[in-house]
């Protein structure tokens, strides 16, 4: 089975959670058999990535390639590739993609950007007999409940209009995160593509070694890995539920760790109200790398994600690496969580947007030891049961061969 990736960054640079579910799934494919090949099409993301990663080579069995390894860095230049030379650039990507996949026989998956959903249609008229394949792992739309500029939201209004539209008819495959997403997108006419429910996925084997502390943590503390953004993760109710039980445990701190976000200066100011200075310590984003070592030393792991229609949709990446480090996990019930996670079983949970709740839900955690590192076993057998990604990658190598071996009778 050869599958080939059309993506505009190199999931093996990144750091966020769309990467981490790109390599569980590419990986767990690989190991199944299947020969990968990503195409990158947007160029180099850092000067350190242009150092570190060849034009093309292989990592972990999987083959990549810059299609355009050009570095777009700095402000200005950043803004005229995305902007003024976007049309330009695009349509020179294009034909040098196309060039590559002239003769394939096989499997092309997409990432979900504009520019993708464009080829998608271009290669189903060109190429028919090429199966086209997509993973979505939240709505299109939920932009419009987030913070940002006019260019991003008109951006992001074309992206939904055109996929739901046009691009959606193109694929023969869609995977979708939660069962919230497969109702959506059962509902849209003829034709459409071949719908899988593929839950979230975490490699397990990152988070079950023993791993040192890393140089500026202190334990004990509760760790937030995610965005530092209140409608997307509620990071401001994670600081005021602290700020209530901080007296009740005055060794404790709290790391929040997430790259800058329209909310961030808020969170400063909260720090400071609250005179939490030398209790909670905003880290920045760190490398993919220093993740385990960050949450599998943690007390607690906190996410108290708001009800949103990001979180109806969608599934945090991050609760599986939480849920994998054995450790407990202190989370709201929204979205699907709740289908697999059970208060004071498996997870201690909370009422979202609540910051009474979540406090109480994080005293319950840290007061009790032995019931805590009960309840963090018991959510590491539900990553292992329902989110392991050896489990979803067969489940996924399956449903290519189904795909397949329809289309060619």
């Amino acid at each position: 089975m050869k599958i080939t990736i059309l993506i505009e960054q190199n999931p093996f640079s990144a750091s966020s959670a769309s990467a981490n579910r790109w390599l569980t799934l590419l990986e767990g494919l690989s190991t199944l058999g299947a020969r990968i090949q990503m195409l990158i099409y947007g160029g180099y993301q850092s000067q350190k990535e242009s150092v570190n990663w060849n034009n093309e080579g292989e990592k972990y069995g999987l083959s990549y390639k810059y299609i355009a390894p050009l570095l777009i860095n700095g402000y200005l230049k950043r803004r005229f590739y995305n902007h003024i030379g976007s049309a330009l650039r695009k349509f020179k990507i294009s034909k040098l993609i196309f060039r590559e996949i002239e003769n394939h026989k096989g499997i092309i998956w997409t990432d979900a950007s504009y520019f993708s959903f464009q080829l998608a249609v271009k290669i189903k008229l060109k190429h028919p007999q090429i199966l086209l394949f997509l993973e979505m792992s939240e709505f299109l739309d939920i932009h419009k409940y987030n913070k940002g500029n006019f260019l991003q939201r008109w951006q992001a209004n074309r992206r939904q209009k055109y996929f739901e539209e046009t691009a959606f008819h193109a694929y023969d495959g869609l995977a979708l995160m939660t069962r919230t997403l497969l109702k959506h997108y059962e509902q849209f006419v003829n034709p459409k593509p071949d719908l899988l429910h593929l839950p979230m996925t975490v490699d397990l084997e990152r988070f079950r070694k023993k791993v040192d502390l890393l140089d500026g943590f202190l334990t004990p503390y509760i760790a937030f890995v995610g965005v530092m953004s209140d409608a997307k993760d509620g990071v401001r109710i994670l600081i005021e539920a602290f700020n209530i039980i901080k007296s009740e445990f005055p060794d404790l701190k709290l790391y929040l760790i997430g790259g800058w976000n329209y909310d961030t200066p808020i969170h400063q100011q909260l720090i400071k109200k609250y005179g939490l200075e030398k209790k909670v310590f905003w880290k920045g984003e760190l490398s993919r790398d220093q993740i385990p070592a960050i949450i599998c030393n943690a007390a607690l792991l906190a996410l108290p994600r708001p009800d949103s229609k990001q979180a109806q949709g969608g599934f945090p990446t991050k609760l599986g690496e939480y849920l994998a480090t054995g450790n407990p996990v202190c989370v709201t019930k929204v979205g699907e969580i709740p289908d697999y996670l059970v208060d004071e079983v498996s997870a201690f949970m909370a009422e979202p947007g609540n910051v009474d709740s979540f406090a109480d839900a994080m005293q319950r955690a840290l007061n009790n030891k032995e019931k805590a590192k009960a309840v963090g076993l018991n959510g590491r057998m539900v990553a292992e049961k329902y989110f392991n990604m050896d489990i979803q990658s067969k489940l996924l190598y399956n449903y290519f061969e189904n795909i397949i071996h329809t289309a060619q009778k």
